[in-house]
């Protein structure tokens, strides 16, 4: 039962980590007409450029908004099946 949560915990993660790299390519593409830097650091930390990409361009805005609840929603079930697997691993011993 640990394996199990602990593969749930580390799906969770790759779907974390996928859903950070489509809310970048989205951010990059509502500030394609932006300067090269600005384009390069909301590729990084595109939660933080997300008010400037929404006001580019409305509908890479709703793109962005539903890749960061993905992100958050992921990060929080990994969290959760983390916890779930520790606590298994430990009650095993």
């Amino acid at each position: 039962m640990a394996n199990a949560a602990a593969f749930v915990a580390w799906i969770a993660l790759i779907g974390a980590a996928a859903s950070f790299v489509a809310g970048a390519v989205f951010c990059a593409r509502a500030l394609a007409g932006s300067g090269l830097t600005l384009r390069v650091l909301s590729a990084v930390a595109w939660p933080f450029a997300r008010a400037r990409a929404k006001a580019a361009a409305a509908e890479e805005g709703a793109r962005l908004d539903k890749a960061l609840v993905a992100c958050i929603a992921c990060l929080m079930i990994a969290a959760a099946a983390w916890s779930a697997a520790a606590n298994l691993y430990r009650l095993a011993r």
